[in-house]
């Protein structure tokens, strides 16, 4: 791609010319090696945002965006940002660069409303589909405190650290969800084809059956009779779930209630109270205040008892009481957590004592998803080795009847 740059070398002298570069930010690296400071850096070609026209988002198919693509993005403009390339040009070489067509509309948009005089913050805020609370508040804090450059760098670290987490936990479960799907399809096998068939055998010769074996055989005829009612009630289950999963109290109640259970509870909890602190950590160090900050995070909580409980925190802080006062009395944060909140206020280095309690909740919860994934993977092949198991004797006792008594 084609690139046109002014940038100032190192006798303070401008130098503009045309390039060629893979990207923007292959082409930043190769002007800073040659002891360029880039000034502006713009596509060769004019392209649909150059233009700032309202992109018509609606004919193009919209397509769900991925945390590293997220990631990726943020990475990009901050490293264009960081290099003193204005937004709206960054915005310009990012959008003609990227694969999505959907997604290049958006940046189309977002550019449009920023040449009509909005913030950025305001303009991402058209699109919570992409740009969560916590992506919208960190731009804005950066906005504020006039750091947007710095902001979004600690933003694509920030995301670069949940994509990698997304991708540990995927790669953790995806052995085990194909044990458990290959377990559901052994199950349907046996039931829709291979119990009706010694059904029939058994129906034949008219003899008593062993109970394991009338068990068996009628949970098969049950569910093939009623296969139909079954996927309904399901179906329908499910339905009611969604609506009532709307409502706030419903889903207040559930949140609470997941982290209650065993295993899973804990995995969740741990979750929450990294990102918790990484992104308390982030805003803070980048001069947001505390209030604004828990604000932030509270909307970041995609568990609203967890939610409820941070901008609790808030509201104590701004009563007076110091952060590691509010945490120590509440029921989700451990005491190594609070202690080490407390060593940050005191040396005046909270952001870097909550980053470290994020990393060590993170190395928490890799750990455990390694043990629980390392213990259900076996566990999971057992209970299809139970399940065979169990058939076969069902199966095969009346066999073994029938055989004795011609013998």
């Amino acid at each position: 791609m084609e690139f046109n740059y002014t940038a100032q070398d190192k006798n303070g002298k401008r130098v503009s010319a045309k390039i060629e570069a893979e990207s923007l930010t292959a082409l930043i690296t190769q002007l800073k090696n040659q002891g360029l400071l880039p000034i502006e850096v713009k596509p060769a070609r004019n392209i649909l945002l150059k233009k700032g026209k309202s992109s018509g988002l609606s004919k193009i198919k919209r397509k769900k965006m991925k945390v590293r693509e997220l990631a990726i993005f943020t990475r990009q403009l901050s490293s264009v940002l960081q290099a003193g390339v204005l937004l709206n040009e960054a915005l310009v070489t990012i959008g003609s660069d990227w694969h999505e067509p959907y997604f290049r509309k958006v940046i189309a948009d977002i550019l449009h409303d920023i040449r009509s005089g909005k913030s950025f913050s305001s303009s991402l805020s058209k699109f919570p589909e992409f740009f969560n609370p916590t992506y919208i508040g960190l731009v804005k804090a950066g906005e504020e405190t006039g750091n947007l450059g710095s902001m979004i760098g600690n933003l694509s670290k920030y995301l670069e650290d949940m994509a990698a987490t997304i991708q540990k936990v995927k790669s953790a479960i995806r052995y085990p969800l194909f044990i458990l799907g290959f377990f559901f399809f052994t199950v349907f096998v046996i039931i829709t084809f291979i119990i009706p068939k010694f059904s029939v055998i058994f129906d034949r010769s008219k003899m008593s059956l062993p109970l394991l074996t009338k068990i068996v055989v009628g949970i098969s005829e049950f569910t093939i009779k009623n296969t139909i009612w079954i996927f309904s009630g399901l179906g329908l289950a499910a339905l009611i779930i969604f609506f009532l999963m709307k409502l706030p109290k419903v889903r207040f109640a559930v949140d609470r209630y997941k982290l209650r259970t065993p295993i899973l509870g804990d995995i969740i909890m741990k979750s929450l109270i990294s990102r918790f602190a990484r992104t308390l950590s982030i805003l803070i160090s980048g001069g947001v205040s505390l209030a604004t900050s828990l604000t932030i995070c509270a909307d970041s909580m995609n568990n609203l008892y967890v939610k409820s409980i941070i901008e609790r925190v808030k509201e104590r802080v701004l009563s007076g009481f110091s952060l590691s006062q509010v945490l120590a009395n509440s029921s989700i944060f451990q005491k190594v957590f609070v202690k080490m909140v407390a060593v940050g206020e005191k040396t005046g280095r909270i952001d870097e004592m909550l980053k470290r309690n994020a990393d060590y909740y993170d190395d928490e919860l890799n750990v455990k998803i390694t043990n629980i994934t390392s213990i259900l993977e076996p566990a999971l092949i057992v209970l299809i080795g139970g399940l065979v198991l169990v058939v076969v004797l069902a199966l095969y006792l009346p066999i073994f009847k029938m055989a004795s008594i011609k013998g």
